[in-house]
Order: structure tokens, then C-alpha cells, then sequence
């Protein structure tokens, strides 16, 4: 009976001593979020490790915060306090959190996802930014280095931000837009009212989909890439596409795939038009604003399926651009079907329209070997659009 009796009153101690740890637990964590107030709310599953990594710090300042003896002590639902000097990183915080800060257009900010080899110093730099005030944009710690794919809160530069945006403003290329949530309106509704498109505008805001927004939020509405904008383009009674705007005073191409044409510019003079062959409906050609960066005058291009019966093998292709990875303007010699949709992405032209666009854009080069744009030679501008 003696024994029992030792038994149970051990049981009753250890369940004292277990309420007593627990009461001083909460109330130490009270007093720590208290203090810093920051906190993370465990989820089912999360270790620790994984919290103090997603929060920029170390497992020892969370147990010591937390009066925590032991990392496995966690549980779900539990909430952490965490270090005053550091409230997450941009990863840490959800995007709706993120796009909700868009601010005003005196402080108009977006979404940047982190690329490889960037630092907190060089997307700093890049937005016209010191890293701490980006650091303290993102909650995040300035000494932590960055993870391909985190987003990012940036600042636009006040002289890239419109606001508010009349009816009668043409969007534009390069102008961010802040736009206020109305009652009834829609991501889709408002990106199309701006001339640009939906994927940018939620890639801006860090929107995973348009349900995310609200009456009342304000939206940076990314500028219409000239691809956009020159898609909209009434064709005029001489062939030529009526651009609403020119993107530079210097040479430039423009190539409309819905009327296969092509047109060389110097700003806002036509110096010479072409037909063109661009990609067929299962290997089409990109859209968008590009430069001419690589040159060649001659090579073989080979590709293609032989079980899918499109295998090909040119040799000796002309007058070769290219402006985007695989994507050239080139001559081909095999085919008469200009004005219609026939090659595997890359436009095509006569060897003679060919040349003569290989001679007049940038970079200028000699006919040996291969050449590319630099910062002393740069490619002429190429805008691809339907």
C-alpha cells in the first residue's frame, strides 16, 4: 500500500509540476510576444527548424524566447514569439499581405521575384533603393541572403507612377498606374481597362488570382508592354499598322503576325516593309519586346521530329538575328509561302529582305563568325505582336 501511496502522489506531482511548467510557458510567451511583437502561429507539420529558417533567425533564440527546453516541444496551433529585430522575410509573409501594402502613388510599390545571383544589394540598386529600407519593406533580415523565386516588395520610382488615371490618358509603356478597387470590378476588368494584361497585373501585385482583391484596395497596375499596346493597332488603308505610340528615335522592327508583315523604322519614319512567314498554330512565334543580340551570316539549323514528320535540316540559312533564345528573323530559300504561317517560330524573309534587314539593324557586324550585342554595340529593338 506504501508503495501505491508513493506512486499516486508522485502522479499528482507530476502533473502539478507539468501545469506549473505550462501556466510559466504561456506566461513567459505572453511576456515575449509582448515585448517584440511579432509571433508565428505554428501549422500542423512545421518543425522548429523550418520556422526559424522561414523567419531569418536561429532554433536557440526561438527556444530561449519561447522558455522552450526542447524543439520537439512545439505543437500546432501553438503561437511563438519571435525576435524583435525581425518580423519575417518576404517569404514569410502571405502575398495577399503583401499586395494589400501597394500604398499610395507618392509610395507605390510591386511585387519582384528574386532571379539567380541576386543580392538584397544589387535588387536594391536596381529599383533605385538602399538595401535596409528594403529589408525593412520585406520584414526580412538584411544579412539573409535571398532564395530564387522570393517575392519581394520593390518601390516604383515616383516618376514610373500615374495616379489617378484619367479617361483620356493613353497607358504607357514604362508608367505604373495605382488604381483604386470600385464595388463590381475585377482584376480581369481593370487590367484590360489599362491596356495591359491580367498575368502581369497579378504578377505585380503578387496575386495568385484576381478573388484575392477588394473594394477599396489599391492595385498597381503594371505599364502595357508595346506588344500589347501595338496589338490594338487599326491597320491603316497603306498597310502599315497605326502604332498609338513610337518606342524610341532610333531603329526599330516591328512584326505583326496577324497580317504577316514586318516593318523597319528609324522613330517614326518607314524605311521598308516586308512579307513574312511566322511560326505555324503547334510551334508559333513569341510576342513581346526583345533586342536583336546575336548575328550570324550563314549556318545550318536542324530540328524538329522525325517520328512526329517535321524533322528538318537546312543548311546555309541566311542572314540570321536572333532576338529571343531560338527565335530568329532569317531568309529561307526553301519555301515561297510568305504572307502565311509556315515555320517552326522563327520569321521568315526572302534572302534579299533578309539581308537587307541583317545589314541596316544593330548589332552592325562583319560576315565572319558570329556576333553579339554589348553595351557599345546594342541590338536594334524587335516588338513581336498579333
Amino acid at each position: 500500500m506504501g508503495h501505491n501511496k508513493q506512486m499516486r502522489t508522485g502522479h499528482i506531482n507530476l502533473r502539478w509540476l507539468t501545469l506549473l511548467t505550462f501556466l510559466l510557458l504561456l506566461v513567459t510567451t505572453r511576456r515575449a510576444l509582448a515585448q517584440t511583437g511579432a509571433s508565428h502561429l505554428v501549422a500542423p507539420g512545421e518543425t522548429l527548424t523550418q520556422i526559424a529558417q522561414r523567419y531569418d533567425t536561429d532554433v536557440a533564440t526561438l527556444l530561449r524566447l519561447n522558455a522552450l527546453s526542447d524543439a520537439s516541444l512545439i505543437r500546432a496551433g501553438q503561437r511563438l514569439a519571435l525576435p524583435a529585430t525581425v518580423a519575417g522575410s518576404g517569404a514569410g509573409r502571405t502575398y495577399d499581405e503583401m499586395a494589400t501594402d501597394a500604398g499610395t502613388a507618392e509610395n507605390a510599390t510591386r511585387i519582384y521575384l528574386a532571379q539567380p545571383g541576386d543580392t538584397l544589394a544589387s535588387v536594391a540598386a536596381d529599383f533605385q533603393t538602399t538595401p535596409a529600407r528594403l529589408a525593412e519593406m520585406n520584414r526580412r533580415s538584411p544579412a539573409a541572403l535571398l532564395t530564387v523565386g522570393e517575392a519581394l516588395r520593390v518601390p516604383i520610382p515616383a516618376s514610373l507612377v500615374f495616379a489617378p488615371r484619367t479617361a483620356d490618358d493613353i497607358p504607357t509603356p514604362g508608367k505604373y498606374y495605382i488604381h483604386v478597387v470600385q464595388q463590381g470590378e475585377t482584376l480581369a476588368s481593370i487590367a484590360a481597362a489599362y491596356g495591359t494584361s491580367l498575368r502581369r497585373t497579378l504578377q505585380t501585385n503578387g496575386l495568385a488570382d484576381g478573388a484575392q482583391i477588394k473594394p477599396g484596395q489599391r492595385i498597381v497596375v503594371p505599364p502595357p508592354s508595346y506588344a500589347e499596346l501595338f496589338a490594338e493597332a487599326p491597320m491603316g488603308a497603306d498597310g502599315v499598322p497605326e502604332y498609338p505610340l513610337i518606342p524610341t528615335t532610333e531603329k526599330w522592327i516591328s512584326v505583326d503576325l496577324d497580317h504577316q508583315r514586318a516593318y523597319a523604322w528609324e522613330g517614326n519614319k518607314l524605311l521598308k516593309k516586308f512579307a513574312i512567314s511566322s511560326g505555324k498554330a503547334r510551334t508559333p512565334t513569341v510576342t513581346g519586346v526583345f533586342r536583336i543580340r546575336a548575328k550570324v551570316s550563314s549556318q545550318t539549323m536542324e530540328g524538329g521530329s522525325v517520328a512526329e514528320g517535321d524533322y528538318y535540316y537546312l543548311p546555309n540559312v541566311q542572314w540570321v538575328q536572333y532576338f529571343y533564345q531560338d527565335y530568329a528573323l532569317h531568309g529561307a530559300y526553301w519555301h515561297n509561302k510568305f504572307g502565311t504561317p509556315t515555320s517552326h517560330g522563327c520569321i521568315n524573309l526572302t534572302n534579299s529582305d533578309a539581308k537587307w534587314l541583317f545589314d541596316w539593324a544593330s548589332p552592325t557586324v562583319s560576315y565572319r563568325g558570329w556576333h553579339f550585342m554589348d553595351s557599345a554595340n546594342p541590338g536594334t529593338l524587335v516588338i513581336v505582336h498579333r
